[in-house]
């Protein structure tokens, strides 16, 4: 996936916004999660607990049992 502007804007806008609640997360996770929600894509992670503090990042996880 090529790397351009609006994932550039969209790492800005989610780690001032998970700063400024107090839950960061790490910066590789943080460019993962920017690049997906830029190109609208669904996040596939076993890492839910990093990646579902991002409002309005759609991810699955895969692992999960079905109900």
């Amino acid at each position: 996936l090529a790397l351009d502007i609006p994932a550039d804007t969209e790492y800005g806008g989610i780690r001032a916004e998970l700063e400024a609640a107090g839950k960061p997360i790490g910066p590789n996770d943080l460019f993962i999660a920017a690049h997906a929600y830029a190109l609208g894509a669904v996040l596939v992670t076993a890492n839910d607990g990093e990646f579902s503090r991002i409002r309005a990042l759609k991810i699955e996880n895969w692992l999960d049992e079905p109900n």
